[in-house]
């Protein structure tokens, strides 16, 4: 692998990283009750209930929040930032 395929790699991983804590912080925001962490150019979603509250239940809907707040993290990546 040639330098500049080594610093376009590193930038790109870079870049990854930083979009991560972009949208942990966004969701954080976002979404009381929930808990974010970002690394290795991932976001972690932690929280009581947060499958049930993000797919529903037998007993409740789906909370709006979180399915919105993945699109909009989804449509800011797929632009170029968060």
């Amino acid at each position: 692998m040639n330098l500049a395929k080594v610093r376009a790699r590193v930038a790109e991983a870079a870049a990854a990283r930083v979009a991560a804590a972009e949208a942990a912080a966004m969701a954080a925001a976002r979404v009381p009750g929930v808990t974010t962490a970002a690394a290795d150019g991932a976001v972690r979603l932690t929280g009581r209930g947060l499958v049930a509250r993000a797919f529903g239940s037998r007993r409740t809907a789906a909370d709006p929040r979180l399915a919105g707040l993945a699109t909009e993290i989804a449509r800011q990546l797929s632009s170029g930032g968060v």
